[in-house]
């Protein structure tokens, strides 16, 4: 039989309940808020990978920084006034970037570099193409208006041989990686024409800044990846180091070349005595003065106002000539 609860049984049951574990709310564990990280993030895009390391990059940099101090003192003695040229920019690009950022028109020069396949650009901007045309046509070499017009072939023929000058210059400075012949293939205004590579392929572009004394301008090297593949183990920082330290034949024969076209001043000295004034004033035709040299000593020959040869004097023919019959030693710190 079910057993019925009196009315103090029930109070009971009741204050035991209101004394029981009271239940709290659910707090979640405490965690422990992650550092910042503050290192830099850079972007890499997956669908154009570098083909070219960042040690061959600045490689390339060390390079070009040598060809611009070489090419500056070329343009220097071509324009006859101060250029100075500095190495803006060395990056990696597809080659449809470098097209879409050259204007229209331009001055574009396909070269080959022998015997490596493939073709590179030198591109001139216009604004100092006729800068330079300026300064040789006898100006001031200031920057006119004319960047919208075409050159012609006056100014073509011009601006051809500085870019021949500025590419043996190249060839120079190259030689620390091989040997290589800079060729000029090809002239063109609109670089759309300009296919040297595919769209999408890496190139490395070389920005070099000129300035001279009465405004400025770009140039800029392009070559494709596929013209550097061939080469481009010689561009680590370790062949670049141990091929300096050596100098090739071609740059032998190109220093004896520049020094076979120097003019010198050869001068021989009969001899010498010295005279006071009055004795200077007093000379007519027909004095004798007595040198400190004997008829039969050998002469001294100067070049540049510096003793290099011993010799004698006589005649070729109807031509007066000197014969050399020895030279002079010149010992280091020795005075002239």
């Amino acid at each position: 039989m079910a057993q019925i609860c009196s009315q103090e049984e029930i109070d009971k049951m009741m204050q035991s309940l209101g004394s029981g574990p009271t239940v709290q709310a659910y707090q979640p564990p405490y965690v422990t808020p992650a550092k910042v990280d503050n290192r830099k993030v850079s972007l890499y895009d997956f669908t154009r990978p570098d083909r070219i390391s960042k040690d061959q990059i600045s490689t390339l940099r060390n390079l070009h920084e040598s060809y611009a101090r070489l090419l500056s003192t070329t343009l220097m003695g071509l324009l006859r006034t101060s250029v100075e040229i500095n190495l803006q920019n060395v990056e990696q690009l597809t080659y449809g970037e470098v097209i879409k950022s050259i204007s229209t028109p331009s001055c574009i020069y396909v070269f080959q570099m022998e015997p490596l396949e493939s073709s590179a650009i030198f591109d001139v901007s216009p604004s100092l193409i006729f800068i330079m045309l300026d300064r040789l046509f006898g100006g001031q070499g200031r920057s006119v208006d004319s960047t919208s017009r075409e050159l012609t072939d006056i100014e073509k023929t011009v601006i051809y041989k500085i870019i021949e000058r500025s590419l043996a210059d190249l060839k120079v400075v190259w030689e620390n990686i091989g040997i290589f012949s800079p060729k000029i293939e090809n002239y063109e205004i609109n670089p759309q024409f300009v296919q040297i590579a595919p769209p999408g392929d890496t190139v490395v572009l070389i920005t070099l800044e000129v300035r001279t004394r009465t405004g400025s301008g770009l140039m800029s090297l392009c070559f494709p990846f596929i013209l550097l593949e061939s080469i481009i183990d010689k561009l680590s920082g370790e062949s670049w180091i141990s091929a300096q330290k050596t100098t090739t034949q071609e740059t032998r024969r190109m220093v004896e070349r520049e020094l076979a076209m120097t003019n010198a001043m050869l001068r021989a000295e009969i001899g010498s005595t010295q005279l006071s004034v009055r004795d200077f004033l007093q000379l007519s035709v027909g004095d004798v003065m007595v040198l400190d040299k004997l008829a039969q000593s050998d002469l001294v020959m100067y070049i540049e106002d510096r003793p290099k040869f011993l010799g004698k004097p006589s005649v070729v023919g109807r031509s007066k000539s000197f014969q050399i019959t020895g030279i002079i030693d010149r010992e280091v710190g020795d005075e002239d």
